[in-house]
């Protein structure tokens, strides 16, 4: 294993950063704006999750369509493409002055995150050259520190009086600054597949090891966004908690969360990717839900666990260009939009659950989840650890 990082692309790892910090801010702050959104618009818990889905939708079209465009015309113009989504949406966001306008927008805003994500998540395996978990780990530590900063701050914005409209027109400036630099920023050009060697949609969808993929992915980020879109309503509503003191757990989650990601990659480069996976998650799971039995006394459990939950994303991603060499863009779009998929169903099931059964009974999905997730990433490492030692 290379003791170094090698690229030949330093400016565009430093925007994936940058980038990776933004899109978390604009994508983790809806959990701290939701009851705002529900005061201001008049709107229960229902009309949030199906806010959510529309947001979950956008995503996973643009991840699917993105995976497919990385190949066609490059990740550059990808990433450029989604920054100018966000651009646009973020101050439309600001002005909507209806429920319907402003969710429509923030639709749109996930469509411009599934992008840059996309883009991000796959041109780092070509401009780094060595000690891709470890790196890949660093990309996705940069989103939780903006989930972190983010969230603290901006409950704290709001507990003073600072609207969620200004906020979303000051994340604007920012990514118009980001779409400037973008232009000078040189990237790796496309390269284009021999169509005969590329797997078709048919033939991904049928290999059993990509569906333990996306359903080792896809349970696990909804436990990771279910926790940033509903633990905060979940404070409020059974402990009674404001925003203010509902982001400050939700703030130490993402703050472990990214420290996490910050030492995980060393731990995987040196363990092995789903070994720690596996180990991490199980852990995670057992200070989650010992946290939620325990109730407002075991919040703190709950936050512990963002330091289990970090490593799973960007390792799960990371391995995906090892396993499969050929198509792995398009692939890794697949993986992720079914991901979202999952994502979208899920928070509609937890907008209803916190509507009929209540939001400390419903707030259990995310656990199950958790659980599922280490099944999958179980089965994933049955067949794949003879590849994945290989390429370490």
């Amino acid at each position: 294993m290379k003791n170094k990082i090698k690229t030949v692309y330093p400016g565009a790892l430093i925007i994936l950063f940058v980038m990776m910090i933004m899109a978390a801010v604009t994508e983790n702050t809806k959990g701290v704006f939701v009851p705002g959104f529900k005061e201001l618009f008049n709107v229960g818990n229902k009309e949030i999750s199906y806010m959510i889905i529309g947001t979950s939708a956008a995503y996973m079209v643009t991840t699917f369509i993105g995976g497919y465009l990385c190949e066609k015309i490059g990740q550059k113009l990808v990433l450029i493409s989604g920054i100018i989504v966000l651009l646009v949406t973020l101050i439309m966001m600001s002005l909507s002055n209806s429920f319907i306008a402003f969710a429509f927008w923030i639709s749109l805003n996930s469509a411009g995150l599934g992008l840059t994500a996309i883009a991000s998540n796959t041109v780092l395996p070509i401009i780094v050259l060595s000690m891709q978990n470890l790196v890949m780990n660093l990309l996705h530590f940069f989103y939780g520190f903006g989930s972190t900063v983010g969230q603290r701050t901006f409950g704290f914005m709001l507990n003073n009086g600072i609207s969620w409209r200004t906020l979303y027109l000051g994340i604007s400036v920012v990514f118009a600054v980001i779409l400037i630099v973008m232009f000078f920023i040189p990237f790796p050009k496309a390269e284009i597949e021999d169509e005969k060697q590329k797997l078709s949609f048919k033939e991904i969808i049928s290999n059993k090891l990509i569906i333990f993929y996306m359903i080792a992915l896809g349970t696990y980020v909804f436990a990771e966004m279910g926790t940033a879109n509903w633990l905060v309503n979940y404070m409020q509503y059974t402990f009674g908690f404001n925003e203010d003191s509902g982001s400050l757990y939700l703030s130490a989650f993402f703050m472990l969360f990214t420290l996490g990601r910050l030492l995980g990659g060393f731990v995987v480069e040196k363990f092995g990717s789903f070994k720690v996976i596996i180990i991490s998650l199980s852990i995670g799971l057992v200070l989650y839900t010992s946290g939620l039995i325990a109730g407002k006394s075991g919040l703190a459990l709950v936050a512990a666990a963002g330091m289990f939950f970090a490593v799973t994303f960007p390792t799960i991603v990371a391995s995906v260009s090892k396993v499969f060499p050929v198509s792995s863009s398009y692939i890794t779009g697949i993986i992720v939009t079914s991901a979202s998929f999952q994502g979208m169903i899920l928070n509609f099931i937890m907008g209803a659950g916190n509507d009929y059964i209540g939001a400390d009974k419903a707030i259990y999905i995310i656990p199950l989840c958790i659980l599922t997730s280490i099944i999958f990433n179980f089965l994933i490492y049955k067949n794949t650890k003879n590849i994945l030692v290989k390429k370490v």
